[in-house]
């Protein structure tokens, strides 16, 4: 299935935690708050992958990566998830179940600020933030591919298929924004 669906709306929330802030040249900000909202079920389900490769360069704070090899078994400790077609009301795409697997710890790395880091598109990782959950990276895309990309949740939890990325006015998220870039602590 080719995903002919871009996210065009200028700054939203993403389920993983941080404001998405689209620019030019198929590049996006991320920024984390402690203050953002995420999944309902984000302890279980924030190994994902991607449909494209990516440069990210961390701009402020240091991004932890934690990055996994994935193993296709019928009793995995993993459901994972689909994501093709259409965008759904929330902002997000749907979730269908592809299968269980294991995903193995393959390394760790923190990127402190002015440093870049790349990402394969269908490795699996998991992004968090360092110190103070204060972090903003531009992200890169470097090659796209037409298959889905892929959400994991712990087998037997259900996953926050309905995560709503418009809960927050865009003035809001450019609040956070602000508080990240700028260092100016504002209250949500």
């Amino acid at each position: 299935m080719i995903i002919d669906d871009v996210m065009t709306d200028k700054i939203t929330l993403h389920g993983l935690g941080f404001v998405q802030v689209q620019l030019e040249g198929n590049q996006r900000l991320h920024v984390w708050h402690p203050e953002l909202p995420k999944r309902a079920c984000f302890a279980h389900s924030a190994i994902h992958d991607h449909r494209f490769n990516f440069t990210s360069r961390v701009i402020v704070g240091t991004q932890l990566n934690h990055c996994f090899k994935m193993e296709r078994c019928d009793d995995g400790a993993y459901m994972l998830y689909l994501h093709e077609g259409s965008r759904t009301a929330g902002g997000g795409r749907p979730w269908t179940p592809d299968g269980r697997a294991n995903l193995v710890i393959d390394g760790e790395f923190k990127v402190a600020a002015g440093n870049d880091y790349n990402t394969i598109a269908y490795d699996y990782h998991a992004t968090t933030p360092g110190g103070d959950g204060r972090v903003a990276t531009i992200m890169a895309k470097r090659g796209e591919y037409p298959a889905g990309a892929h959400s994991t949740c712990t087998f037997g939890v259900q996953p926050d298929t309905d995560f709503y990325r418009y809960q927050w006015s865009p003035t809001q998220l450019w609040e956070i924004v602000s508080d990240v870039m700028l260092g100016q602590r504002v209250t949500p």
